[in-house]
């Protein structure tokens, strides 16, 4: 470096006796070794350590004294002598000069297993200088164990939700049965004898159909948001504006009664499980109408942008009863209502089911609101997924 002069200071060897006398430059190449908290080895062009800092002998259990020196294949009695290592400097090296994130796994005596990831590279000098090997070495062992634990749990959380998923799909199917029979024999038995029972007893006969209509609906609800994660199809090019508007269709009729309207803007095109967007929009829209101020028609506008082609944002705004915004994230979750059941139908699930299915797709669905002035359901999803995982259909 222009302006630097170089005095020469004593260099203590590892063994702490004297080197003799090297530049104060290399003196300052040695602090800033030391300072390296990854262990680093400085190789001549037969392997032999000429350098090593104080992380690798804390890492490595080792002294100055047994490494400085030797050659890197014999250090430790041939723990070093590791046939990856061997093919990383003697082969690899040689040809590409340098080599980043080279795994080595290896049990070392003593000191048990170490899994490395290796950076090398070859630097010369000169021409008439002879190359040396610069060679870091990232210990990584907790590293990867750690992420070998959070897979191992992951694959089991996954199996566990997967066989609690299974067993409400299959425990809601076989309820339905029996729930049917309910309604059946109620149906029946409200029409042969309903006018033989005094009002007490129709009053009763009708709670019974009452509940039992609920339970149904709780039962189909439940069987919806189970098969969320176990009954899936592939993302495919899905058209929102084409769903959008068969959902309304569906709902005209409600939306007849109610007097009010659905404003639909353009909607976009996303890659998603077509089956449950339609799932997602059939709550949202009926939801909209449903939760609507008396004597106040429904208004209800469907949105849909995206700002930077990642992700598509869908608005449902509506202009019914809304809620306190305290209540925003307690509404997605399952058997939460913040109304009289008597007064607004409902399993207390369509909410929980549009989250799941919102989450499944990788996006985020959120609420705001102020009594009285309706709501806004934002919902985002990505555009296009890069790889896609499908848990097995049942």
């Amino acid at each position: 470096m222009t302006g630097l002069r170089e005095t020469e200071i004593e260099l203590p060897t590892p063994t702490g006796g004297v080197a003799g006398f090297v530049p104060a430059a290399q003196r300052l190449l040695l602090d800033i070794v030391d300072t390296v908290r990854q262990p680093l080895l400085v190789l001549d062009p037969d392997f032999r350590v000429t350098l090593a800092n104080k992380a690798f002998f804390r890492t490595f259990r080792v002294k100055p004294a047994d490494t400085i020196g030797t050659v890197l294949f014999d250090l430790g009695d041939g723990q070093w002598d590791i046939a990856a290592l061997r093919e990383m400097l003697h082969d690899k090296l040689p040809i590409e000069m340098q080599l980043e994130d080279f795994d080595v796994d290896h049990v070392f005596p003593g000191i048990g297993r170490k899994i490395m990831l290796l950076n090398a590279r070859l630097v010369s000098h000169g021409p008439d200088t002879p190359r040396v090997i610069l060679l870091a070495i990232e210990d990584v062992t907790k590293l990867r164990e750690t992420d070998a634990r959070l897979a191992q749990q992951r694959e089991e959380l996954q199996r566990s939700n997967e066989a609690l998923d299974e067993y409400a799909a299959l425990t809601a199917h076989d309820l339905q049965e029996p729930m049917r029979k309910v309604l059946s024999f109620g149906d029946m038995l409200a029409s042969s004898a309903g006018a033989a029972l005094d009002g007490e007893s129709r009053l009763h006969l009708q709670r019974m159909l009452n509940a039992a209509s609920r339970m149904r609906t709780l039962i189909n609800d439940l069987l919806v948001y189970s098969q969320v994660s176990t009954r899936v199809a592939r993302f495919e090019p899905t058209d929102l504006g084409l769903i959008a508007r068969e959902v309304v269709q569906d709902l005209d009729t409600a939306i007849a009664e109610a007097g009010g309207r659905v404003e639909l803007g353009p909607l976009l095109e996303v890659e998603a499980d077509a089956l449950q967007i339609r799932q997602l929009m059939q709550n949202l829209f009926s939801n909209a109408i449903k939760y609507r101020r008396p004597d106040v028609p429904p208004v209800v506008r469907i949105t849909c942008e995206s700002t930077n082609g990642v992700t598509c944002t869908l608005t449902v705004s509506d202009n019914g009863i809304g809620f306190k915004q305290e209540y925003a994230e307690k509404i997605f979750k399952m058997f939460e209502r913040l109304h009289n059941r008597a007064q607004y139908g409902g399993s207390g699930i369509g909410l929980a089911i549009c989250r799941r299915i919102v989450e499944r797709h990788g996006g985020a669905i959120a609420a705001t609101s102020t009594p009285g002035q309706g709501a806004t359901f934002t919902v985002s999803l990505p555009l296009r997924h890069a790889t896609q995982s499908y848990p097995r259909a049942i």
